[in-house]
C-alpha cells in the first residue's frame, strides 16, 4: 500500500511539472473570473421602488400636501383654555403613574380630549398609546390615518415647548379630520413648568413712567465720580481697571441671559403637510434627557380601553390591526366573558416589529412585508443596531407562514434565555407593571427592565400572526455616553429591586450584564 502511494505521488508531481505553466494560466484565468463575477454583482442594476415614503428626507403627513386647513373648524377638542393659554386655575395636576424613588415630573391629562370613540365601550376598541417630543408630533397624522380605534398621545413639554406643541396640534386640528381619534396628554419637570410665551407678555404690561429729576441726577453724580477715578488710574493699574471692568460686565450680561426667558420659534405652515424646518425646542437647546418612559405611563394610564398597545410614534401600523385584534380576542374568549370584562391571565400579544430600506412604502399587509424582507429590502426592526432588541422567536416561521385573513396567535413564546435582551411592542392591559420612570431615552434599551420583570412573573408572550408595525427608513442615532451611563447606574440598583421582590428564574438572567 505504501509503495502504491509512493508511486502515485512521483507521477502526480511529474504531471503537474509537465503541465505547470497549464495549471498556472488555468488558474489565473478562474481569479480573474471571480473577481470579475463579484464586481458585475455589486454593481447590478437591482429593481427599486419609487421614493414615496422610507426616505431619509421622507415628511410624515405627506398625503396631506396641497391641502389647506379649515379656520372654521377645528376637529379636536381642546381643554385648559389651550391652544391660546394655558389657565391653571382650571388644570388638575396629576402625579406620574410609577412615581419610583423621587416625583420628578407632573402630568396634565385630556388637554385635547378624543371624541371619535366618546361612545365606544372599552371592550370594543384598543388603543394606540404613544409618547412624542414636539418635533415628533407630526408622525401622529400617520397613525390617526391608519388605526382603527382612538390614540393616546403624550407629550414632554418643558417650558416653551408646550408653545410649539399647541401650534403644530391646532393646525393638525383644523386639517385632518382623522385627528379626532386623538387625545392630548402633557408632562413635564416640576421644576419646569410649560408655558406660553406671548400670553404671559401679553398680562406682563408695563406702564411707562418718567424719570424723577432726583434719580436723573444720581446718575449723572456716579458717571462723574467714576470719569474722576479713571484719571486718577496710572499706566499700572489703568490696564487692571478695565480688565476688571470688563469682566464685571460680561459677567452681568450672562446673568441677565440666564435670567431672561428663551423665546419660542413661531412655526409657519405652508400648507397641511407641515414645516420642514428643524425645530429648535427647550429640551434641545437645554440638552435635556427625554424620560420616555414617563411618556409611555402617562399613555398608557390614559388609555380608557380594555387592552391597549404602547408603541412609538413613528411606527405605522398594519391593516385594521385594531379591529382585527379584537375580532380574535372575542372568538378565542367568548363575547359574554368580553363584555365582563375578562382578559387572559399573565399574557401579553407581541406585535413583531419592522423597517423598510430607504425609498421603501410602508406596507399594509404581510405579503408585502414578506416580499420586501425576502429582497432585503427590509427586515426585523433595529436589525442592524440592536439585533437582539426586536429579534422574535419564530421570526423566519412568521415570514414563511401565508397570510391569514384576520389575526391569529402564532406561537407561545417567554422572555427567557436565549431571548432574554428582547424588547418587544406589545398589546397588553393595566395589570402589567409600569416602564421604569427613571431610565431615559437616549441611554437605551429603557424597556429591559419591564420586560425583566414580567419574564420574572412568568408571563406567556403570544406572537400574533398577520399584525405587525413598521418603521420607515431611520439613521442610526449618535451615542450619549451620559445618558448610556446613566440607565446603566439605575439599571443596577432596579435590577437589585426586583431581586428582592422575587424569586429567581435562572432562564431569565436576573444579573448584571447577563
Amino acid at each position: 500500500m505504501t509503495r502504491c502511494l509512493r508511486i502515485s505521488t512521483a507521477y502526480s508531481l511529474r504531471w503537474m511539472m509537465r503541465h505547470s505553466t497549464a495549471l498556472l494560466f488555468i488558474s489565473f484565468i478562474g481569479v480573474v473570473t471571480f473577481i470579475l463575477h463579484l464586481y458585475a454583482f455589486k454593481h447590478e442594476d437591482k429593481f427599486r421602488y419609487r421614493d414615496i415614503i422610507g426616505d431619509f428626507d421622507y415628511r410624515p403627513g405627506a398625503f396631506l400636501k396641497g391641502l389647506q386647513p379649515n379656520e372654521n373648524t377645528s376637529y379636536c377638542e381642546f381643554n385648559y383654555g389651550l391652544p391660546e393659554a394655558l389657565n391653571w386655575h382650571s388644570v388638575r395636576v396629576h402625579k406620574t403613574p410609577e412615581g419610583f424613588v423621587t416625583n420628578t415630573h407632573n402630568v396634565i391629562y385630556n388637554a385635547i380630549k378624543g371624541t371619535a370613540y366618546a361612545n365606544f365601550s372599552k371592550y370594543d376598541a384598543l388603543t394606540y398609546a404613544t409618547q412624542a417630543t414636539p418635533e415628533f408630533i407630526y408622525h401622529i397624522v400617520e397613525i390617526a390615518r391608519f388605526w382603527d380605534g382612538p390614540i393616546s398621545l403624550a407629550v414632554f413639554v418643558p417650558d416653551y415647548d408646550l408653545y410649539i406643541t399647541m401650534q403644530i396640534m391646532d393646525h393638525l386640528c383644523h386639517c385632518y379630520s382623522e385627528m379626532s381619534k386623538v387625545s392630548l396628554h402633557l408632562f413635564y419637570p416640576i421644576k419646569i413648568p410649560p408655558r406660553i410665551p406671548f400670553q404671559i407678555d401679553m398680562r406682563a404690561t408695563v406702564p411707562q413712567t418718567t424719570m424723577s429729576s432726583n434719580v436723573t441726577k444720581s446718575i449723572t453724580q456716579t458717571l462723574q465720580e467714576k470719569m474722576e477715578k479713571y484719571k486718577q488710574l496710572n499706566k499700572t493699574t489703568r490696564p487692571e481697571y478695565i480688565k476688571w471692568v470688563r469682566q464685571t460686565k460680561i459677567q452681568r450680561m450672562m446673568s441677565i441671559m440666564s435670567q431672561r426667558p428663551l423665546m419660542p420659534p413661531i412655526l409657519q405652515f405652508e400648507d397641511c403637510m407641515g414645516s420642514n424646518i428643524v425645530i429648535p425646542t427647550y429640551r434641545k437647546i437645554n440638552n435635556m434627557l427625554y424620560p420616555i418612559n414617563v411618556g409611555r405611563n402617562v399613555a398608557r394610564n390614559a388609555s380608557l380601553t380594555n387592552y391597549f398597545i404602547v408603541s412609538d410614534i413613528e411606527m405605522v401600523p398594519s391593516e385594521g390591526l385594531a379591529t382585527k385584534f379584537l375580532r380574535m380576542v372575542n372568538k378565542l374568549m367568548g363575547r359574554k366573558k368580553r363584555k365582563e370584562g375578562c382578559i387572559f391571565s399573565k399574557t401579553i400579544f407581541v406585535v413583531p416589529l419592522f423597517e423598510v430600506g430607504r425609498g421603501e412604502p410602508i406596507p399594509r399587509d404581510k405579503d408585502t412585508l414578506s416580499s420586501l424582507v425576502a429582497a432585503k429590502r427590509a427586515s426585523y426592526f433595529h436589525a442592524k443596531t440592536c439585533s437582539h432588541c426586536q429579534r422574535f422567536p419564530g421570526l423566519q416561521t412568521w415570514l414563511s407562514r401565508p397570510s391569514p385573513v384576520g389575526i391569529e396567535p402564532m406561537m407561545i413564546a417567554h422572555r427567557e434565555y436565549p431571548y432574554h435582551r428582547w424588547e418587544p411592542l406589545y398589546i397588553g392591559t393595566q395589570k402589567e407593571p409600569w416602564y421604569n420612570e427613571i431610565l431615559v431615552w437616549e441611554g437605551r434599551q429603557d424597556k429591559m427592565t419591564q420586560m425583566l420583570e414580567l419574564c420574572l412573573q412568568n408571563y406567556r408572550l403570544i406572537v400574533l400572526d398577520g399584525a405587525f408595525l413598521c418603521h420607515a427608513a431611520s439613521k442610526s442615532g449618535s451615542k450619549n455616553g451620559q445618558a448610556i451611563r446613566h440607565n446603566n447606574r439605575w439599571y443596577k440598583k432596579l435590577i437589585d429591586r426586583l431581586k428582592s421582590k422575587y424569586e429567581d428564574r435562572t432562564l431569565c438572567r436576573l444579573s448584571w450584564g447577563s
